[in-house]
């Protein structure tokens, strides 16, 4: 089984999603990307501020849940994007995930992806995660999904899926669609120098000059020992 897992996990962040007539395509205007999903799911109430999508499956029992987290991070804008691969796999590096999941209960991660790819612009890391799930009755669910994040365009986009440990090989392919399905909007021109001719290979142009220095003489001034200006003509 956890061959599969690992299979599974490698399979999002290299899937190239299918079209299907059963699909519903989410798109969110404010922090532009799609993220699509079967329409046998359900929109479920955000659980917390910087959630901007959550679905549940339609089989209760198992606890199948996605959800798209965006949280502002401009701490790699200074990175031109041949650099950003790097820059983010040093960023959101095993120690960024273990705080990613404190946010559950007895969290461990199982495996650790990087490179990755979100949304096939985003450079990402993924990770695979069990964690205990509270049933509301005082009983515990054992749990297990699929995390990706990835940076770009001064945001850091944080999808994930999950479900009851027992049953998560069932619903590793459909996890693999959804996290999959991420389309960022393009913030960045493919080129340098945009449609422009790239002027910065032009030759260096140098100025004629009457003499060395200005071409206009400027006059100076120097603090004297009143702490008056006078001027130097």
């Amino acid at each position: 089984m956890l061959r599969k897992m690992i299979l599974a996990a490698a399979f999002v962040l290299t899937f190239a999603p299918q079209a299907q007539a059963d699909t519903f395509v989410w798109r969110d205007d404010v922090y532009g990307f799609t993220m699509s999903f079967p329409d046998s799911w359900s929109l479920q109430a955000t659980d917390s501020p910087s959630t901007r999508l959550r679905i549940a499956g339609p089989l209760i029992e198992d606890w199948p849940t996605c959800r798209m987290q965006v949280l502002e991070d401009k701490r790699l804008n200074i990175y031109p994007k041949k650099y950003m691969d790097e820059a983010v796999e040093i960023t959101l590096d095993q120690d960024y995930w273990q705080k990613e999941v404190g946010q559950y209960n007895d969290a461990a991660i199982t495996d650790y992806y990087a490179p990755a790819s979100m949304g096939g612009r985003g450079d990402a890391t993924a990770v695979q995660v069990s964690y205990v799930q509270d049933d509301g009755a005082d009983g515990k669910i054992p749990m297990h999904g699929l995390m990706i994040a990835g940076i770009y365009g001064g945001n850091r986009y944080v999808a994930s899926c999950s479900s009851r440990a027992e049953t998560v090989e069932t619903w590793l392919p459909i996890f693999a669609s959804i996290l999959g399905s991420v389309e960022l909007d393009s913030r960045y021109h493919p080129f340098a120098t945009g449609y422009y001719r790239n002027f910065l290979m032009d030759p260096k142009l140098v100025l004629p000059r009457v003499k060395p220095g200005s071409i206009a003489r400027k006059n100076g001034f120097w603090p004297s020992h009143r702490r008056e200006f006078v001027y130097n003509r």
